[in-house]
């Protein structure tokens, strides 16, 4: 039998575990600017740098490109449906538009630049008390462009009673990790596409970080959706490096099966590789 003392003692451990980490989770990300559906919160170098994908981690960040946010926003889609792979929705409601406008004109012309953390709530029509959409991504703007990363797309969150603004606020980091479905579609194909891990040992794709405009970062040819099973092909032969590569394309060309011009620029590519 547990004595009233040790009880006493254990729920004092648990109060003082407990505000431990809500101060540090509180001095890692701070909000900064909010409305009934939309929070912005600043996030620390110390949180953003061990979260994102190592290659995004090593960015420099810079507050320039911060006024892109919205038209960034205007071009990304969501899967609506499960069935039907064709069958998509915006993401951000055109309400919400001018309120992250304005926080993008803010950030953008800021002396000091920080990544950034959005997250908004679409409520559900049939109960819009006590369930809701729930959606956060981090903002990290650079010299040439945008990042944006997602942690949650349109998450169903249910409340056992009416939910207040600190309710759906919650936010628990986690790394960034791919998310290998078909979440995003993204409709501008000149500025944006999806992110590929360049320096992972296998094919990695995440369909839950979108690039604009920063080129280090864009995958040759630029990916608008995760792609469907079927469309990413196996090769049908296996290279063991790229100088067998160069010499199968060297005895091509002595064979005249394609000109210098060609050859030129393949063997550009495979240097490039190499």
């Amino acid at each position: 039998m547990i004595s009233l003392t040790a009880i006493s003692k254990y729920s004092f451990l648990l109060i003082l575990f407990f505000i431990s980490n809500c101060g540090s989770f509180t001095n890692k990300i701070k909000l900064i600017d909010s409305s009934a559906s939309l929070a912005f919160f600043e996030v620390e170098e110390e949180e953003w740098r061990t979260i994102f994908p190592n290659e995004i981690s090593k960015l420099t960040i810079n507050s320039k490109n911060f006024i892109e946010l919205p038209n960034v926003l205007k071009s990304i889609q969501y899967k609506r449906g499960v069935l039907a792979y064709e069958d998509w929705d915006v993401l951000v409601p055109d309400s919400y538009l001018p309120e992250i406008e304005k926080f993008a004109e803010k950030v953008s012309i800021s002396k000091e630049s920080k990544v950034y953390l959005c997250i908004f709530k679409l409520d559900d029509i049939l109960s819009p008390n006590v369930k809701i959409l729930k959606t956060s991504f981090y903002i990290l703007s650079t010299e040439d462009g945008l990042v944006l990363l997602f942690h949650e797309i349109n998450t169903n969150i249910s409340f056992q009673t009416q939910y207040s603004f600190e309710d759906w606020v919650i936010f628990h980091p986690t790394a960034i990790k791919p998310i290998y479905r078909p979440e995003l579609l993204l409709r501008d194909k000149q500025h944006t596409s999806l992110f590929k891990d360049k320096l992972a040992t296998k094919n990695i794709i995440y369909g839950n970080v979108v690039v604009f405009d920063i080129p280090s970062l864009i995958p040759n040819p630029p990916l608008f959706r995760y792609p469907k099973e079927d469309e990413i092909s196996a090769p049908t032969e296996q290279w063991k490096s790229v100088p067998e590569k160069l010499k199968a394309l060297e005895e091509m060309r002595k064979n005249k099966l394609i000109t210098d011009e060609e050859y030129n620029r393949k063997k550009t590519e495979l240097l490039k590789e190499f």
